[in-house]
């Protein structure tokens, strides 16, 4: 386990070392400025009484987990398709660390990083909590939602970035696998759990919306759960191709 941390400590500060770490931070909190500027004015200007979680934190993070399935990518596709290309995993295979250690530094890392983004967030909520009460148990859930969010996206990342030695090709198929994973559950005929399962999305918001359910958190663990276990076997006949 002490190897998985050295990995992840190691990526971490690799994302904060490179302009890709800095150009996605300031890409989500202009984004999540904007919406929180433009929700609370239009609010205001309706008169309308403002809750700062339920209507302006809630749209905030639902807003950015469609945003994130665009954003987590870049950085699983850094951390496992760039060292199978650049021939750096011929060091990790050679080293006595077992695969399972390498996915999950490469994973802890990625979530070390969005985990001090989601941090940075909460500048949000501390600003509105000046001005009026907010609800600081459905905040913390829509963030927790989100972070779960995350964390799945970045589990299929890095499935998908396991497979393929090609940036461009890593990227986009996160993306259209992610996306295909969300409307594959608007078919006719599929069942309901099925439906619920890969709506990450509105799993999201229903943690925005202060609805925390533990079938919502089971569905989040065994969806990261079942992709890096898919991406450690990937890793394991690389292994012993190299």
């Amino acid at each position: 386990m002490r190897a998985a941390f050295t990995i992840a400590q190691r990526d971490f500060r690799g994302f904060l070392g490179t302009p890709v770490g800095w150009i996605a931070a300031c890409i989500l909190f202009l984004v999540s400025g904007l919406l929180f500027s433009i929700v609370t004015s239009q609010m205001l200007t309706r008169g309308e009484a403002v809750d700062p979680v339920a209507d302006i934190m809630g749209s905030l993070i639902g807003f950015l987990n469609y945003i994130n399935i665009f954003v987590v990518p870049i950085f699983t596709m850094r951390v496992m398709t760039e060292e199978l290309a650049q021939g750096t995993f011929r060091l990790h295979a050679a080293a006595p660390i077992t695969s399972g250690e390498i996915i999950g530094g490469k994973f802890l890392g990625v979530m070390f990083y969005f985990t001090v983004i989601c941090a940075l967030l909460l500048v949000y909520p501390l600003f509105a909590a000046v001005f009026a009460e907010p609800d600081f148990k459905v905040l913390s859930s829509g963030f927790l939602g989100m972070l779960l969010n995350i964390a799945a996206i970045a589990a299929i990342g890095l499935f998908v970035s396991s497979l393929t030695q090609n940036a461009v090709i890593s990227y986009l198929g996160t993306v259209f696998f992610i996306i295909l994973l969300l409307f594959s559950g608007y078919r006719t005929g599929v069942p309901e759990w099925y439906q619920r399962a890969v709506n990450l999305l509105e799993l999201g918001t229903e943690f925005s919306r202060g609805i925390m359910k533990t079938s919502s958190i089971a569905i989040y663990v065994a969806i990261v759960a079942g992709f890096l276990f898919l991406s450690r076997l990937v890793l394991e006949t690389k292994r012993w191709r190299v």
